[in-house]
């Protein structure tokens, strides 16, 4: 019991005051850290979806490789210097149905028309009909993996 003159705190009001004062930081602590792991993956993302991107400009400028496999367009052969923690590569080439060389093309009005790919190995009548759908990958090695995937079309041109 307190007479009038004291001023001072109970243990039970200390004990409760430093219990709520140690959740308090134990959640801002724990939401510094999320914040700080999700500012990594997203910076992860981002140069990953660079070094794609970079990947993909460099098989574009390539030359057009017949009948190219889940192997074919490697960094080396497109002149393409990995950077980072990322390792690049196709994970699949799928080729459009040959036309018959009898069967005229129909005249389409200049739209948006949908491509398929439906052949996921060069077609064997025919050889390759010039124009590929190439899946490429960037995985990062460090330790929060992050892995980024696009497909692209890639047109033969001339001979």
């Amino acid at each position: 019991m307190r007479s009038r003159n004291e001023h001072g705190e109970t243990l039970a009001e200390v004990l409760v005051s430093t219990t709520l004062l140690g959740i308090i930081g134990i959640g801002i602590i724990g939401a510094i850290a999320s914040v700080l792991i999700s500012t990594d993956i997203d910076r992860r993302v981002s140069h990953a979806e660079t070094v794609l991107r970079s990947y993909v400009a460099a098989i574009e400028n390539a030359d057009y490789e017949d009948c190219a496999g889940a192997g074919g367009y490697r960094p080396a052969d497109v002149d393409y210097t990995t950077k980072g923690d990322y390792d690049v590569r196709v994970t699949g080439v799928s080729y459009q149905d040959p036309i018959p060389s009898s069967t005229t093309r129909p005249v389409v009005r200049p739209s948006t028309v949908p491509l398929k790919f439906p052949q996921t190995s060069c077609p064997s009548s025919g050889g390759d009909p010039g124009l590929q759908l190439v899946s490429v990958e960037v995985t990062s090695t460090g330790a929060r993996h992050t892995t980024e995937r696009i497909s692209f079309v890639k047109r033969k041109v001339g001979p």
